[in-house]
């Protein structure tokens, strides 16, 4: 048996040393030039790199490319020594706070610093804000404010006398309920007789009345604890604490935007066969600005590239595992596999606090790079995103989710628990069918042919287990996919305790152009709407040939339906299966917002419950209507419904109490004499959802 290779790094150490365990190194990456050394004479074992416990700081990204993987069957591995934390900063303490102003401290770190977040104790503190928290609503007395350039604020919103120099808007474009992207506009003018706020560049969309807002980064509108200020002309870096004196704080300013980056020389020359195991990893930048996702034709969910970032970046690589890391306190995404990244394992770690997304598998918009074929553009894939604990994202950016795959396919995202997010849990992005251009590769765009460059496709998302998304955007879901391709499945996973909280969401969304999904044995439960926020429907299916069977959908009361679908956009939606579904306490049974006669190609074998009450289903259907319903369509018998297309649907489907048991856990069980089990319900084994 071949015994590794092993060095060995210490906050004691010294870059003079050996690197043995006697004689550690000072830093890891005089461990990496060591290891690039020994991979050039050609490896004959595996290469481990173990570090002992403690706090490194760093103010650079940590580099690795092609040099440093392993190769000849063997692994290069950087570590932790067991049980001891090692913890990598990509920033530096502030210390020699004096007090300021009432409750505000503040610390000299010169002109040179410029960041726009920071953590103390390992707690991000948010910029100095208006209002402190919550949002303003932009005015809609001025013309501008239909407009892209700035916005229009109400009396009162903005103290007299604020320096606004320094200072930025988030905002919720997309004329006030489109809360779909945020973004952050730095100001480049202020009116104050207007009360108009110009913005150094437009919005991607225009902004109007109501759209949703908040000022920060004023000096001026430090009136809160846990805000901080940065004044970068004069050097002084303010702070209201929340607890603690900052002097009895670990208090960092992060330094880069990312942290450890692994990136190959090109597709040809990709970084592999490497680990990074065991480590605690945290701290990085936000932006000045950030500007959402490009409008331009083809583009629609593409990342901008200054905005292709995480606290871990990889680009042109293999076959790499991330394991047992805790991911810790990003500007932007957790994890970020960028284009070309191929197989990269990433399990059992804790991703939490992020700016924007946790982890994002971003693949190439079908009118970029320059291939030849769709096969070759099929470059992001095959991951492994299993058994993570993935929480508190979008603390930056508005839209953040737990998991993001764009035009990245065949990946398994399994075991992982979700939750507080503002969006999505799970989201599955690509471009739809309608604004696809003519062309792609030199090869004629058709109905037939145009799933062949859609590469969000093949995705096994299982026995996850989702709460509290959806926090504070609408029109998305807990797991939501758009303009992907086929053969995607959604099966096993819990969905539970998440609200709708503005404007109006849903629980499985399969939004415009989402074909051919399997939605098999997920548990939906207590979802709900709070707020000004509304509950839809709880599976909701735009999209052709998709299967929904063998779900559980259990107390859900604030829900308008338990199933639903719509066609718009031009994108057909049709030949939706509807099978041995077990819906209790979920508002009607289907919605339909249009109709055509080939919208199902079966429903049947279902098991119906709202505590007795009549089943019904609403939307617009061909039948005649017993009232309005709540969003201004109709009401039906359940049947009415049924005989609808010479009774073709729904011809087994039983209307009976499902007799469910909730267990301590909060989970359910069937019992034994359930009439769901005489139309052959599968009982689902949600033990399995969340790490194992």
């Amino acid at each position: 048996m071949l015994v590794a290779t092993q060095f060995y790094v210490a906050t004691t150490g010294n870059d003079a040393h050996d690197g043995s365990k006697e004689a550690p190194f000072l830093t890891i990456t005089k461990a990496q030039m060591m290891v690039r050394a020994c991979i050039q004479q050609g490896m004959k074992q595996d290469i481990y790199v173990n570090v002992y416990g403690g706090t490194y700081y760093t103010d650079v990204t940590w580099q690795l490319d092609e040099r440093d993987s392993g190769r000849d069957g063997f692994q290069v591995t950087y570590r932790n020594v067991p049980d001891e934390v090692v913890h990598i900063v990509g920033g530096k303490p502030v210390t020699d706070w004096e007090p300021y102003q009432g409750e505000i401290w503040r610390a000299y770190i010169g002109t040179g610093s410029v960041f726009h977040t920071l953590y103390a104790d390992g707690q991000r503190v948010a910029k100095a804000r208006l209002p402190a928290t919550g949002y303003y609503q932009v005015d809609g007395e001025s013309e501008e404010a239909s407009f892209k350039e700035g916005i229009s604020y109400r009396e009162d919103d903005i103290p007299e006398g604020s320096d606004l120099s320094e200072a930025q808007v988030y905002i919720w474009p997309g004329r006030g309920e489109w809360n779909w992207f945020s973004e952050v506009q730095a100001i480049a003018s202020h009116d104050v007789e207007a009360r108009y706020v110009k913005f150094r560049q437009p919005s991607i969309w225009d902004i109007g009345a109501g759209s949703r807002y908040f000022f920060q980064g004023s000096l001026d509108f430090l009136q809160a604890p846990g805000q901080f200020h940065l004044d970068q002309q004069e050097g002084w870096l303010y702070y209201w604490p929340k607890n603690r004196m900052p002097n009895q704080q670990e208090i960092i300013i992060p330094m880069m935007t990312r942290l450890i980056e692994l990136r190959g020389n090109d597709h040809d020359k990709p970084i592999q066969h490497l680990n990074l195991h065991g480590f605690q990893l945290s701290c990085t930048d936000f932006w000045a600005e950030y500007r959402m996702i490009q409008e331009d034709d083809g583009l629609s969910n593409v990342e901008r590239d200054e905005h292709r970032e995480g606290l871990v970046y990889l680009q042109h690589a293999a076959d790499i595992t991330i394991s047992h890391c805790a991911i810790l306190n990003s500007g932007s995404c957790g994890i970020f596999l960028d284009q070309h990244t191929q197989r990269i394992w990433i399990h059992s770690n804790q991703i939490l606090h992020m700016g924007y997304m946790g982890i994002c598998a971003s693949g190439y918009s079908p009118l970029q790079g320059s291939f030849t074929s769709a096969s070759a553009s099929y470059t992001n894939k095959e991951h492994k995103i299993t058994n993570n604990v993935i929480a508190h994202g979008g603390e930056l950016i508005g839209h953040g989710c737990g998991i993001l795959l764009y035009q990245s396919g065949h990946n398994e995202i399994a075991h992982n628990q979700i939750s507080y997010m503002p969006r999505y849990g799970i989201s599955l992005k690509g471009l739809r069918h309608k604004v696809m251009p003519d062309t792609l590769y030199g090869i004629t765009v058709t109905w037939d042919n145009h799933w062949e460059f859609l590469h969000t496709r093949g995705n096994r998302i299982a026995y996850n287990d989702i709460s509290n998304v959806m926090i504070d955007s609408q029109d998305g879901g807990m797991i939501e996919s758009w303009g992907v391709g086929t053969l995607n499945t959604i099966h096993g996973n819990r969905l539970h305790d998440s609200g709708i909280h503005f404007s109006f969401g849903f629980g499985i969304y399969l939004d415009d152009a989402s074909d051919y999904f399997t939605i098999t044995q997920n548990v939906l439960t207590h979802l709900y709407s709070t707020g000004e926020g509304k509950l839809w429907m709880l599976i909701f299916s735009k999209g052709i040939g998709n299967l929904i069977q063998g779900n559980l959908i259990v107390d859900n009361p604030d829900a308008i339906a338990a199933i639903g679908t719509q066609e718009m956009a031009g994108e057909e939606n049709k030949d939706v299966r509807v099978i041995g579904n077990v819906i209790s306490n979920s508002g009607y049974m289907y919605y339909f917002v249009n109709w055509r006669d080939d919208k199902f190609s079966e429903a049947n074998y279902n098991l119906y419950w709202r505590e007795g009450r009549l089943c019904e289903v609403a939307g617009e259907l061909p039948l005649a209507s017993t009232e309005p319903d709540c969003l201004d369509r109709h009401v039906y018998d359940w049947q009415a419904w049924r005989s609808l297309l010479g009774g073709k649907f729904d011809e087994h489907t039983l209307v009976a109490d499902p007799q469910l048991v909730r267990m301590a856990d909060g989970r359910y069980r069937l019992q034994p004499d359930s009439p769901a089990y005489t139309l052959g319900w599968v009982d689902i084994e949600d033990r399995l959802a969340g790490p194992q």
